[in-house]
């Protein structure tokens, strides 16, 4: 018999090794690898409160749907999808995935222009498809969570407001979007010239957090230290986690010197490792706000649901 993992433990699922699109910003190529059917229905068999499903595109596996159920028979409580949607654009096949148990939806919409989207996935056409399974899924009955991420790139990342703008206009019941820093890992490390300079995102990622908020959508987000997110450091996803967990720590991420004298070590985990190694820290400003201010923020978004 197996034993249960930590019911808030969160098990990772990779289905396959297959994906419809190519994306510019990739980290999984050369990384994630496929499990098998015997190593997926232990895990499922040991598996807590939460199963997270990816694996380069699962839609694309004939088997999703049985796999969902068969978690949700076993007990658990949040299954988590990620996915492009494209596949999607099919309303029996989201209702079907719904139905079978998945509860939430994390998708991947790089872009609101069609031609900036198709260069950024290197899939031309599947723009159109894109959308309508992201609105196949927010359309379909039954309770779920629906969120939409943005890797932010050299290519996208002025969009940024105009991009807000067109999901918070677009996609009622949507719950959140995160913006998030490309990691520089897979086909994205391929192609470091497609990463931005943190600073020079920031005025645009500024912008894009103020039409959410005044939308009230919720925003977060992601590979930015809290220094270069003054005033809104109540978005950033470890923070949210540092002030409801009282760790500040994640993978791959670290302080680096000029960390030293900052006040918000409590609730930012520092630079990404390999950001670091492309571009190194000396766009970090030691942040002089205390943390206690920014608790007290993220506590009261969350109320609002924010």
């Amino acid at each position: 018999m197996a034993v249960k993992t930590n019911p808030s433990a969160t098990e990772l699922v990779n289905l396959n090794k297959r994906c419809n699109q190519r994306c510019v910003f990739c980290g999984a190529e050369g990384i994630i690898k496929a499990q098998t059917r015997a190593q997926v229905n232990a895990l499922l068999r040991r598996a807590g409160d939460n199963v997270t499903i990816g694996g380069w595109e699962p839609t694309l596996h004939p088997g999703l749907a049985g796999i969902v159920a068969k978690a949700k028979k076993a007990g658990v409580k949040n299954i988590t999808l990620f996915t492009n949607a494209v596949l999607l654009d099919d309303a029996a096949y989201a209702r079907r995935l719904i139905s079978a148990g998945v509860t939430t939806f994390h998708i991947n919409f790089p872009s609101h222009e069609e031609n900036l989207s198709d260069r950024l996935t290197g899939t031309p056409g599947s723009y159109k498809r894109r959308l309508a399974g992201i609105r196949n899924v927010l359309a379909a009955p039954g309770r779920k969570y629906v969120s939409l991420v943005f890797v932010i790139t050299s290519l996208n990342y002025k969009t940024m407001p105009a991009y807000a703008r067109f999901v918070a206009e677009n996609f009622p019941g949507l719950v959140h979007v995160l913006l998030t820093a490309p990691c520089v890992m897979g086909r994205a490390a391929k192609s470091t010239s497609l990463v931005p300079r943190l600073t020079k995102i920031k005025p645009y990622l500024a912008a894009a957090q103020a039409v959410f908020l005044k939308r009230r959508m919720k925003c977060l987000v992601e590979n930015v230290p809290l220094c270069l997110l003054p005033g809104a450091e109540h978005s950033s996803f470890d923070a949210r986690n540092a002030a409801a967990s009282g760790v500040a720590g994640a993978l791959a991420k670290s302080y680096r010197e000029e960390c030293a004298p900052c006040t918000l070590k409590t609730l930012c985990p520092g630079l990404r490792d390999d950001y670091f190694k492309l571009y190194g820290s000396k766009e970090l400003r030691p942040s002089r706000r205390r943390p206690e201010a920014v608790a007290r923020a993220v506590k009261l978004l969350r109320a609002a649901r924010l």
